[in-house]
């Protein structure tokens, strides 16, 4: 797959989703062949964090460059800076800021919500369990908006007959009519969303405690694709300004800073004991924390 730079001369360097035909190596040969010289290609790069920060002055995009310094030693060092594009204010006065405190500044915030996997076991297994007491009060009120539905169908039948038998003029049917529709569509959206949500909780809920407990080895083990990832999900309006990054934190990831350090202090009173499960003691312990039951809401 090739890479391409969008727009052009922005340093902005994606990963093509198409097959080439031939490699590059394959086309410089057949050029070689043909008598011609091979076309010198730049290099090209693809850097982890950019398209998704802004200046925190101009709100222009962040963009990103290599740098490469060569000593007289022969040693080579290699450096990404990322900063403003001034598309926005061409005289932005925000300075750059090197990938490797960038990453430390991210990987600080991951490190305050990361949590233990024993953690992450028992949170869903609250989920689970809340999940089923509200159950029966759902059904009721899904049996309630199905009789409803299920009326409104027989009304709009009826309609179609008295209008069929002329016992009603087109006026009052068409008026009749459209209030029959307008009544099936939100009691149609009531059962959807009804059915739908307990679902949709227990999926959110097991997201939020999966990225707090990956995020911090997906950062730093999962290359590019990992680092892009992770910083994608600590907030929709990502800021650079004064080499500092702002997050937005999605609402469901705001309480697990609370919840995260909490869950630290349990397993600190508790060293690992080899041949020993602690993981009942832990579980006693997250279920008396006022700070961890019940978990953060995440409907």
């Amino acid at each position: 797959m090739g890479t391409f730079e969008y727009p052009r001369e922005s340093n902005n360097w994606y990963q093509g989703i198409h097959q080439p035909m031939i490699s590059e190596e394959q086309f410089d040969s057949i050029q070689t062949i043909l008598g011609k010289k091979g076309k010198q290609r730049p290099r090209t790069h693809i850097f982890a964090f950019t398209g998704l920060m802004r200046c925190g002055d101009c709100k222009a995009m962040i963009t990103c460059e290599e740098k490469i310094k060569r000593q007289k030693n022969g040693n080579v060092h290699r450096y990404v800076y990322y900063h403003c594009t001034k598309r926005v204010n061409p005289d932005c006065t925000q300075d750059s800021i090197e990938q490797t405190d960038l990453s430390k500044q991210i990987l600080n915030t991951i490190e305050n919500l990361k949590i233990p996997p024993e953690f992450h076991d028992w949170s869903l297994k609250w989920v689970k369990r809340e999940n089923h007491k509200e159950s029966a009060d759902r059904n009721t009120i899904l049996t309630q908006q199905q009789k409803a539905y299920k009326d409104c169908l027989e009304q709009l039948d009826e309609l179609v007959n008295m209008r069929a038998a002329k016992e009603i003029t087109p006026e009052e049917y068409a008026k009749k009519k459209s209030t029959l529709l307008k009544n099936k569509t939100r009691f149609k959206k009531l059962l959807d969303d009804t059915d739908d949500r307990a679902t949709k909780w227990h999926k959110k809920a097991d997201d939020m405690f999966d990225f707090a407990r990956d995020a911090v080895n997906k950062f730093n083990n999962g290359g590019l694709e990992g680092k892009r990832y992770v910083l994608s999900h600590l907030g929709s309006n990502l800021l650079l300004r004064d080499k500092i990054l702002t997050t937005n934190l999605e609402k469901t990831l705001i309480p697990m800073k609370e919840v995260a350090e909490e869950v630290k202090n349990i397993h600190e009173r508790f060293k690992p004991v080899k041949g020993i499960d602690r993981t009942s003691q832990l579980e006693t312990l997250y279920a008396q924390s006022p700070s961890l039951y019940p978990v953060p809401d995440c409907r």
